[in-house]
């Protein structure tokens, strides 16, 4: 007997399908699909912007690097290495660049 497997699009379609029935209340909707109410009211947002589309799975990869140095930053940091050998290490650098832009 082969397993019963639900792909998640299909689950979130059912889901949206049975919300717009409008045979149960949200709250046991959510628990009848086995979510919470944060992710019902995370799809039902995603249907009403987007249709059916907004309903896939999307990236959970960050938009932007938070440690990221800004360009300048890094060519000043590159300049100093290349102008001052490898006898500047990361404190000399910091230094460096602390007295160069206050």
């Amino acid at each position: 007997m082969p397993w019963n497997e639900v792909k998640p699009m299909d689950q979130r379609v059912l889901f949206i399908a049975d919300h717009l029935r409008d045979r149960y209340s949200f709250g046991e909707l959510c628990s009848r699909y086995g979510i919470s109410r944060k992710t019902g009211y995370k799809w039902l947002g995603r249907y009403r912007s987007d249709g059916v589309e907004g309903l896939e799975e999307r990236s959970r990869r960050p938009h932007h690097c938070a440690t990221a140095y800004p360009f300048a930053v890094r060519q000043a940091v590159i300049e100093l290495r290349t102008d001052g050998g490898d006898v500047l290490g990361p404190k000399k650098i910091q230094a460096l660049l602390a007295r160069r832009y206050p």
